[in-house]
Order: structure tokens, then C-alpha cells, then sequence
């Protein structure tokens, strides 16, 4: 008979659903802007393996690990009246790339991102977070409109591509109505 004494073989929950997630930025200056996408992804890594030989060791090379690089992040949401913040954002980075701004005098470009995922089904008016992903030193590299078309029933899409330098996931500690994240 076999028996399980370890915790980590017996799932507490089911997975987490990915459809219920908001935004936050922190950008250098200014206040926070929380917002909501359709769609987020790249949420990835990568580090690569630098290969190389030790004496008396000829049939396989060694490995070690080498620098890490994170994918860039592409977010999508319906164009809403009223939200200007990645505009703003764009014109930002273009005032520090032509010398005008300057990152010294308050005028960073890059900001810190964090991505929610909400609980489901919301019960509650503030409903927990149960994951999460800080994103570092993010920056917008693209932003996109979806096409002008007088024939189509669309909605009028945005997506902007954010270059980072790095990310932090964290899970929810305890099963239930607990907002406490912890570091996985």
C-alpha cells in the first residue's frame, strides 16, 4: 500500500482561470493606472546554456546556465473614450529618445507593471487576487490599432508591446477569500 505523505501531490483547488485579470502600472512619475485587457501575453523566460568541455570528460560536453531573457509582452484591449495613458506613455519615451526629456530630471520612461489574476466566480465587491506577476523596468516598444474597416461589426482594438527586464510570479498562500500572495 502506498501512501502519500507529501503535500504537494494533493491539489487543494482547481487551476486557476485565466480570464479575470487587471493591470496596474507604476510609472516613474505620476500616479498609478490600473486597466483591464483583453488579452496579455509573453509572459515568458528563457536562459541560455552555455556548453563547454572539462578535461578527461570527452564524450559530452558540460552545461552551465548563461544570461536570462524574458519575452516581451504584447497587451490587447478595446479602445475606450476617456483612457489616455499609453499615448502619454509613447510621447514620454519619444521626448528621452530625441534629448528633450531627460531621465535624470524625473522623466523615466520605464515603469513597473503588475498583472492580477482574480479570483472566480467574484462574490465579493473586491474580489482576491490569487496570482500574480510583477513586471520590472517595463517600456513601451509598439503600439498598434486594429484596422480602419466601414464594413466590419469589430471592435476598435488596441495593443501595445512592452519590452521588461524581468518578472516575479507569486500565488496565493491559502485556498479561499485571502488577497496574501506569496512568491512561488
Amino acid at each position: 500500500m502506498i501512501t502519500q505523505t507529501s503535500s504537494l501531490s494533493t491539489p487543494k483547488t482547481d487551476p486557476l482561470k485565466n480570464f479575470k485579470f487587471q493591470t496596474i502600472f507604476y510609472p516613474a512619475v505620476g500616479p498609478s493606472v490600473t486597466m483591464w485587457w483583453m488579452t496579455i501575453s509573453g509572459l515568458g523566460m528563457t536562459i541560455d546554456t552555455i556548453p563547454y568541455r572539462e578535461g578527461g570528460y570527452n564524450t559530452t560536453t558540460q552545461k552551465q546556465p548563461g544570461q536570462a531573457d524574458f519575452s516581451p509582452l504584447t497587451l490587447t484591449k478595446g479602445v475606450q473614450v476617456g483612457t489616455q495613458f499609453t499615448i502619454p506613455w509613447m510621447q514620454q519615451l519619444f521626448a528621452v529618445m530625441q534629448g528633450t526629456g531627460s531621465q535624470v530630471a524625473g522623466q523615466d520612461f520605464r515603469a513597473t507593471v503588475d498583472v492580477h489574476i482574480i479570483d472566480h466566480p467574484v462574490t465579493v465587491s473586491q474580489a482576491p487576487v490569487k496570482a500574480a506577476f510583477t513586471v520590472y523596468r517595463a517600456w513601451p516598444t509598439a503600439l498598434q490599432y486594429s484596422d480602419l474597416d466601414a464594413g466590419a461589426n469589430q471592435l476598435f482594438v488596441q495593443q501595445m508591446t512592452l519590452a521588461h527586464e524581468g518578472w516575479t510570479p507569486s500565488v496565493a498562500a491559502q485556498v479561499g477569500n485571502s488577497e496574501a500572495v506569496s512568491g512561488s
